[in-house]
């Protein structure tokens, strides 16, 4: 059986090169229609990166980069949050990786 967390991580990855390089315009059409293919499937996918940074949060790992204030802002995701719908209720499957650094 394939696991779709695993595949959903892939395509963010692939998905955060692009962006690195510049060329994820071209295929933001297409990343869009696989992430809907998965929503329809009931999963949720988060990306956190630009968000004020907050320990108290469950549903990602943070490294911090830089000096540890009070104006941290999460720089960089490395995976994203994943939920899954399931018998009504909204399920953590994977929570975020993410770098945390001063704005």
């Amino acid at each position: 059986m394939i696991n779709p967390v695993l595949i959903i991580n892939q395509l963010f990855e692939m998905q955060g090169k692009l962006k690195e390089t510049g060329n994820a315009q071209t295929f933001e059409r297409n990343f869009n229609r696989l992430y809907n293919l998965f929503e329809e499937d009931g999963y949720m996918i988060q990306d956190p990166t630009g968000e004020v940074y907050s320990e108290t949060r469950t549903d990602y790992e943070a490294s911090i980069s830089g000096q540890i204030g009070s104006k941290l802002k999460i720089t960089r995701t490395i995976k994203p949050i994943i939920y899954q719908q399931k018998d009504g209720a909204l399920q953590l499957v994977q929570r975020a990786v993410v770098i945390a650094g001063n704005e």
